[in-house]
């Protein structure tokens, strides 16, 4: 066997040889080593073909709410005039998060308000007028805003009162003329008396003159004018009834006059109050949509939550209809992870199937691992609209027990979240070799 040669020094400085040390011979280093190589070789391909190892697909993934989370906006948009909430901010549910300018709704407001007090009080002295009362009859509503509109109600009381008093001025001229027909029927009626009267004494001397006339005790000549006299008397009699009757007549044509006048303000405050209507509705439909305008000018939270997004940081800003303004994360609304899956992964991926998580936003040497399950897993592909890419959702539960071992850490909304979610065991040379598997049978497929 060669042996290493040692040189050594002589005194002249000169090297020379001297006799082979046979300490440590090489070949048996050789055999040592060849050795160890192949118990090693075949202590992990015994390993490899049989430890079972558990396989995991890799996803990206984010913590988001279980429910969709609120956004909330304005239909008609407006002038921001307060900032009431910061982002973080938790608010419950009708607080005032945002407040619009209102100036020009109040205004609005009050105009429609001012027109509706003023038809209904016309409406009601229409009313009044329509049933012939006496005085106006005011609701308790109308009643309680007397003070604060005194003015349209003195106005529409001063012009029934006018209205009112025109027509009694009205009956009582035509009633003045009743009372002058009345007397003068009564005077006709007494002339027709005395004619009566008149009447009958010419005919009882009629009646005697007639009766010598037969006898011709007298000359016929004095029966023609008793005769005379009684067709004269018999005909003023009835010029004395046609007056009364015409007397009558004018008086029953006057009665009518008085009655039509009561009528005439009767329909004239029906058509009136007909035209009224339609407005009157309008205008309480334009006070119910002005009000809703203005109490949505105080934006409020539709439900108890922390303010997660603010989208409006400027007093006197100007916000669009539908404009997104505020992101609410529901206060009972569970957490859960959103994953996104490799469509060439969805094959081995499905529901109640174990997942292990980590928290890229906490530290890592602090914070432990999770473990939860895939609770849901998508039926279709999404595509992610800025990247392109496509992939399948899935959404792992983590339970409460879990949850706890994260200690202080709160998980919020949009952290990251690497997601594990474990496969099939399979051996290390399984891993190793289908790979290699893989890419033979793509080489050798015939093009």
């Amino acid at each position: 066997m060669l042996g290493r040669k040692n040189k050594k020094t002589n005194r002249n400085g000169a090297l020379s040889a001297v006799a082979p040390d046979q300490t440590f011979p090489i070949g048996s280093r050789v055999f040592a080593g060849t050795l160890f190589g192949l118990l090693l070789f075949a202590g992990a391909g015994g390993w490899a073909a049989t430890a079972q190892l558990t396989g995991a697909i890799i996803a990206p993934g984010q913590v988001k709410v279980d429910r969709n989370m609120k956004s909330v906006q304005h239909r008609d948009g407006g002038i921001i005039s307060e900032i009431a909430v910061k982002e973080g901010d938790f608010v419950t549910k009708g607080q005032v998060m945002l407040r619009l300018d209102d100036a020009e709704t109040r205004a609005e407001l009050s105009i429609v308000r001012t027109q509706l007090i003023e038809l209904t009080a016309r409406q009601v002295r229409l009313m009044a007028e329509r049933d012939n009362l006496d005085a106006i009859i005011l609701s308790p509503e109308l009643s309680s805003r007397l003070e604060e509109h005194h003015h349209i109600f003195f106005g529409e009381n001063r012009l029934f009162e006018g209205n009112r008093q025109n027509r009694k001025s009205q009956k009582e001229q035509l009633e003045l003329g009743i009372d002058q027909l009345g007397q003068e029927v009564t005077g006709l009626e007494a002339q027709r008396d005395s004619k009566t009267d008149e009447i009958a004494l010419v005919k009882i001397e009629h009646d005697k003159i007639k009766g010598l006339t037969d006898k011709r005790l007298i000359e016929t000549s004095r029966k023609y004018v008793i005769d005379r006299e009684m067709a004269k008397l018999v005909g003023e009699k009835g010029e004395v009834e046609a007056s009364i009757a015409r007397a009558k007549a004018k008086m029953s044509e006057i009665q009518i006059q008085i009655i039509a006048i009561d009528e005439t303000a009767r329909t004239e405050a029906q058509r009136e109050l007909s035209s009224i209507e339609p407005k009157l509705s309008e205008l309480r439909e334009r006070r119910i949509a002005i009000e809703d305008r203005l109490a949505r000018t105080d934006i409020r939270a539709p439900l108890s939550g922390t303010v997660n997004e603010l989208a409006v940081h400027t007093i006197g800003g100007v916000i669009t209809p539908a404009e997104k303004l505020v992101t609410l994360v529901p206060a009972d609304a569970a957490l859960k992870i959103e994953a996104k899956l490799a469509p060439t992964d969805i094959d081995q991926v499905f529901v109640g199937q174990p997942a292990k998580l980590r928290f890229s936003a906490f530290n890592q040497r602090t914070t432990p691992e999770l473990f939860g399950s895939i609770a849901y897993v998508s039926a279709a592909t999404s595509t992610d609209p800025a990247t392109g890419q496509v992939y399948y959702l899935a959404d792992v539960i983590v339970p409460a027990d879990e949850l706890e071992k994260l200690g202080d850490g709160k998980l919020l909304p949009g952290m990251p979240v690497e997601v594990f979610v474990s496969t099939e065991e399979r051996t290390a040379l399984s891993f190793l070799a289908k790979p290699l598997a893989d890419q033979f049978s793509r080489a050798f497929k015939e093009q």
